[in-house]
C-alpha cells in the first residue's frame, strides 16, 4: 500500500486541487481522510493505488494551502 500524508491549511479548494493533481498524474485515490486541527490547520491521509511520481509530489508541494507532503509505501 501507499499513503500520501498532507499537512495543509483548512481553506476551500485544497481537497479539489489535491484530487486534480493526483488524477492528472494517473493516481487513483482509494480513500481520502481529513482532520482539522486548531485555527486553519488540517491534515489529510490519502490511500492511493500506486506511488506518486516525483513530478506529482512536486505539484502537490506547490499547491495552494499545502504545507507538507510525505509518502509512505510498504
Amino acid at each position: 500500500g501507499t499513503v500520501v500524508f498532507l499537512r495543509n491549511r483548512d481553506v476551500p479548494g485544497v481537497v479539489g486541487n489535491v484530487g486534480t493533481i493526483l488524477g492528472d498524474g494517473g493516481i487513483n485515490i482509494a480513500n481520502f481522510s481529513l482532520a482539522r486541527g486548531r485555527g486553519e490547520k488540517a491534515a489529510a491521509v490519502i490511500a492511493v493505488d500506486s506511488p506518486p511520481s516525483a513530478e506529482v509530489l512536486a505539484r502537490l508541494r506547490h499547491a495552494p494551502g499545502v504545507e507538507e507532503v510525505r509518502v509512505v509505501t510498504w
